[in-house]
C-alpha cells in the first residue's frame, strides 16, 4: 500500500485558501448589510463624526439620510413639519434597501435616535438599532426651567421664533467647542447641528417624542443605547426609560462619563464609534449564522429513528 504524504507547501496553500474563503464570506456578509444614519433635528451628517467612515471600512452600505423639513439643508421655516412624514421617508428607504440587502440597521443621534425608535416601533425589517444620546424629553441640566412653557406661545399662534443653540453646544471638549462656535457663526451649521431650530420644527419633535414614549413596547429590534451621564440636553433617565420599556431580546447600554450630548464628536468619540460599529457587526454575524443554521436544518433533516429500529 502506498503512503501518501501531504507536502508542507501544499498544506500551507490549502490553509491559506481556506482563510481567504472565510475572509471573503465575512466581507460578503457585511456587503449584504445596509446602515441608515440619522442626524439630529435640523442637523447634518457632520454630527455622526467618524461612524460613516468606520461602517464603510467594515464593508457596510452606508446611507446618510437627508429628510425634507428635518435636515439642515432642506429646511423651510414657513412650513410646519409632520413627524410622520419623517418616519415615512426612513421607512421608504428601508423598503428600497431591502430589495438589494439582506438586512438594514438604523443608527441615530439625538432626535435622529428618537426617529429611529419611532420607525423601529412599526417596522419589522430592521435588524438592529443604535441610539446615540436619544431624546424622549428635553430635561438635561442646561435646559431652562421655562422650557416646559415654550409650547404655550406656539399654541397661541406665535410660531415664527427660533431656539438658538448656545454654550456648551453639547460638547465638553473646550477646543472642539470653540471650533463649533466659530463654524456656527460662519456657516450656521456645524458638527452639533444648526445654529437655531425653528419653533415649528420643535413642535413636530415634541409630537415625535410623545409618540415614542407611548410606543417603546413595540420595539423588538436589537438595541444599543450610548448615553452620557452628564448629558446637558437629555438626562440619563431618557436612556433608562428606553431600556425598561422596549421588548428587544438584545439590549445593551453604555454610559459615558466625559462628554455632553453630542457624543460622536466629544472626548469619548472613539469609544462611541467602536461600540456602535461592533454592535452592528455582531448582529450581522448572528443573523448570518442563524440563517446558515436554518438552511442546514432544512437541507439536512434528521432521520426518523423509529423506522430504523423497526427494521
Amino acid at each position: 500500500m502506498l503512503a501518501i504524504r501531504h507536502h508542507p507547501t501544499l498544506h500551507r496553500m490549502d490553509q491559506s485558501a481556506r482563510t481567504e474563503h472565510i475572509q471573503e464570506r465575512h466581507l460578503e456578509r457585511h456587503r449584504d448589510h445596509a446602515v441608515i444614519l440619522l442626524h439630529g433635528l435640523c442637523g447634518s451628517g457632520l454630527e455622526l463624526g467618524t461612524i460613516p467612515k468606520a461602517l464603510k471600512k467594515a464593508n457596510c452600505t452606508v446611507v446618510e439620510m437627508q429628510i425634507p423639513n428635518y435636515s439642515a439643508a432642506l429646511t423651510d421655516h414657513t412650513v410646519t413639519p409632520n413627524w410622520m412624514d419623517w418616519c415615512a421617508m426612513v421607512e421608504s428607504k428601508i423598503v428600497k434597501l431591502k430589495e438589494e440587502h439582506k438586512t438594514v440597521s438604523l443608527c441615530g443621534l439625538s432626535m435622529g435616535a428618537t426617529l429611529a425608535l419611532a420607525v423601529a416601533s412599526f417596522s419589522r425589517e430592521i435588524l438592529s438599532v443604535v441610539l446615540l444620546s436619544p431624546v424622549l424629553k428635553y430635561d438635561g441640566w442646561s435646559i431652562p426651567w421655562y422650557h416646559r412653557w415654550m409650547n404655550l406661545p406656539y399654541m397661541l399662534g406665535y410660531r415664527n421664533w427660533t431656539y438658538k443653540e448656545s454654550d456648551p453646544y453639547g460638547i465638553k471638549n473646550f477646543e472642539m467647542r470653540r471650533r463649533v462656535a466659530n463654524a456656527l457663526k460662519k456657516d450656521g451649521v456645524a458638527a452639533v447641528g444648526a445654529a437655531a431650530i425653528p419653533a415649528r420644527y420643535l413642535w413636530a419633535a415634541q409630537k415625535l417624542m410623545a409618540y415614542v414614549r407611548q410606543s417603546l413596547p413595540l420595539v423588538r429590534a436589537s438595541t444599543l443605547v450610548i448615553h452620557s451621564i452628564d448629558d446637558e440636553t437629555a438626562a440619563p433617565r431618557n436612556a433608562e426609560m428606553i431600556l425598561e420599556n422596549i421588548k428587544s431580546e438584545v439590549r445593551k447600554v453604555i454610559w459615558l462619563g466625559d462628554c455632553y450630548h453630542i457624543i460622536t464628536v466629544d472626548n469619548e468619540r472613539e469609544i462611541v464609534t467602536n461600540e456602535a460599529v461592533q454592535f452592528i457587526k455582531r448582529n450581522i454575524e448572528m443573523h448570518s449564522n442563524d440563517i446558515s443554521l436554518k438552511y442546514l436544518l432544512h437541507n439536512s433533516p434528521l432521520k426518523d429513528r423509529r423506522s430504523v429500529s423497526a427494521s
